[in-house]
């Protein structure tokens, strides 16, 4: 995809959302900015003046770079508009357009959710040390509490409806499965021909769980800094994808959680750092506790699904490196988090765990 500039994303842009509100007159308040870069996305905030009431609020465009799949853009608005109909606290999708024919590549616009993030990394480093120690210690109780409470909230949600309009939109539904999952993770593990982290992979099959007989959405990468909260109100749970999506069993969420607390590594100062990664340990302690006093799941799921998360990291770690310059990019990069160490612990950690070794030579400093 040729990648516009920045001037012709906002003419392009423009042009789109007049033709299709029916509105010449409507402008920006303010401009589209990037804020977040990944593989397959770009996603710019704005805001439109004199446009009609329901788009006169912080707007956000989610532009798909890239993909094997031309139906992740329909796919994600039926997500989260089935989500929202259900009074979960998602974005709503205003507008969809599925074609390359304005801005090169498909793309959503949806609201903003207003309120701050449970918890971001980058608030720490703007604080004094002693200030920046007290907020880990103190935080981590009520961060883990609302976690587990936002997360059994959207395990109940009910999935019949979604099921049916992504049959209709003829989605192979199947692939949003565990076995769905597993053969996915094979086919990207042969395609970068990691092979040191296929004996990883395999485990994952021969031990897999069975699958759920009533599935529940999960989320995959529900994370404090995906979940906005305003005074004591969650207002939003953002950073959906096609990618980490499961209908299935609740703890694939709980171990994934679980294994991002243990195993990320924040790029923060090297005293600051040792800290967050001591209280990492006890917040994945809290949050599985809290969750499994609000409903059952098993520990060897939980740990099933930890090990899932660090081979899935590993392997997005091995997408995105630059070979030529032997680095990678960082998608991680805004929530300050070191991807370099966080996927050597995760490989460590999988190691300790199951026995089998794997590794990922292509990652070197």
């Amino acid at each position: 995809m040729q990648q516009l500039t920045q001037a012709e994303i906002e003419e392009r842009l423009l042009t789109y959302i007049r033709k299709s509100l029916s509105g010449q007159e409507i402008e920006y308040s303010q401009p589209p900015v990037l804020y977040r870069e990944g593989r397959r996305l770009r996603t710019y905030r704005f805001r439109l003046k004199n446009a009609p009431k329901e788009y006169a609020r912080p707007l956000v465009m989610r532009l798909y770079t890239e993909d094997e799949l031309p139906v992740r853009p329909q796919f994600e608005s039926i997500l989260l508009n089935s989500i929202y109909e259900q009074k979960f606290p998602v974005p709503n999708v205003r507008l969809v357009e599925s074609s390359h024919s304005y801005l090169n590549a498909p793309f959503i616009i949806m609201d903003e959710c207003l309120g701050d993030a449970l918890f971001d990394i980058n608030s720490l480093t703007q604080k004094p040390y002693m200030q920046a120690a007290r907020f880990l210690v103190s935080g981590v109780g009520s961060i883990a509490r609302d976690m587990a409470a936002v997360m059994k909230r959207l395990h109940m949600l009910k999935v019949d409806k979604l099921h049916e309009k992504l049959k209709q939109l003829k989605f192979p539904v199947e692939l949003l499965s565990l076995n769905g999952r597993l053969y996915q993770l094979y086919k990207r593990v042969q395609s970068a021909k990691l092979t040191e982290l296929e004996p990883g992979v395999i485990w994952l099959i021969s031990h897999g769980p069975p699958e759920t007989i009533k599935p529940s959405l999960c989320h995959g990468q529900l994370y404090p800094n995906n979940v906005r909260k305003q005074e004591n109100t969650f207002t939003g749970v953002i950073n959906w994808s096609m990618d980490s999506i499961l209908l299935g069993d609740p703890a694939y969420d709980v171990g994934r959680t679980s294994a991002a607390f243990k195993c990320f590594v924040p790029d923060v100062s090297q005293t600051l750092r040792k800290l967050s990664q001591n209280v990492g340990h006890r917040f994945s302690r809290q949050f599985v506790q809290n969750y499994r006093k609000q409903r059952p799941v098993s520990e060897d799921k939980i740990k099933y699904f930890e090990m899932l998360w660090c081979i899935d990291l590993a392997t997005s770690a091995a997408e995105s490196m630059d070979k030529k310059h032997h680095a990678f990019k960082n998608e991680f990069e805004e929530a300050k988090v070191d991807l370099y160490q966080s996927t050597n612990f995760a490989i460590e950690y999988f190691k300790n765990t199951t026995g089998v070794t794997v590794s990922l030579p292509l990652l070197k400093r």
